[in-house]
């Protein structure tokens, strides 16, 4: 990611140099990598990269930063995943540090959303958190009923499984759904505000059943709320698998 990223600046400041004109010499292609050797490119490449140097040492330095350890390796995995686990809690603590003043029930994410397989022990730095989630979602809240919530449960459910906080504790058996908010059995006649994407709340992955309704936009980007709360963490990460957040049988 980080090439592509070196590549994109290296296009745009070539680009500003000035108007362009036919070719008039045969192209010659390139190996994108992090370092270009004098041997291996003319002076008009050797230029760009003199260019972009500057704003490559400082984009370096912003995604190599360390913000956490990872003592054992998240994986991603459905129905419940130490991976999920870990992102939704963070999310949850990142919704409840910006609203204090509100109840967040639990918070989740799209298992879409989530596009790497796993996070591997060791330094846990910035660029893995871009590589987590690439996409310029951001934290929504919604305040739903009882009912509404449920059908809501019921899809996340019937799509396998998503990453979920530990204010939700989920059971599906032969005989229907166990729902638990924060401990006490979901009821239908009270009301629940919860932390996800803005596009899960604009119905994306099949959620239609919330396109139509209210929403609160925190305008904040949720890879960068990861990125803030990972790095408050103290301890190394060690996330355990509980197998009640969401207990399919």
């Amino acid at each position: 990611m980080r090439n592509l990223i070196y590549l994109l600046l290296a296009l745009t400041a070539f680009s500003c140099r000035g108007p362009l004109y036919s070719p008039t010499v045969q192209p010659r292609y390139y190996k994108v990598t992090d370092k270009i050797e004098a041997n291996e490119a003319g002076p008009q490449v050797q230029n760009m990269v003199e260019t972009i140097a500057p704003y490559k040492a400082q984009l370096d330095a912003k995604m190599n930063r360390v913000l956490a350890t990872v003592e054992t390796p998240l994986v991603k995995g459905a129905p419940e995943s130490t991976l999920g686990n870990w992102s939704a809690d963070l999310l949850a603590a990142a919704a409840s540090a910006n609203y204090p003043n509100t109840n967040i029930a639990f918070a989740t994410m799209n298992q879409g959303g989530i596009r790497v397989s796993g996070i591997g022990a060791g330094p846990l730095i910035v660029s893995e958190i871009y590589e987590l989630m690439p996409f310029d979602n951001t934290l929504v809240l919604m305040e739903l009923s009882g009912k509404e919530l449920r059908e809501f449960i019921s899809h996340i459910v019937n799509s396998g499984g998503w990453p979920v906080s530990s204010g939700l504790a989920v059971h599906r058996k032969a005989s229907g759904l166990t729902i638990r908010i924060q401990g006490r059995p979901l009821a239908d006649e009270e009301r629940y505000t919860i932390a996800l994407p803005d596009y899960v709340a604009g119905g994306g992955s099949n959620s239609t059943m919330l396109k139509d309704k209210e929403r609160t936009d925190s305008g904040l980007l949720i890879r960068d709320l990861l990125i803030e709360y990972a790095g408050k963490i103290s301890e190394p990460i060690n996330v355990v698998v509980e197998g009640r957040r969401m207990r399919l049988e």
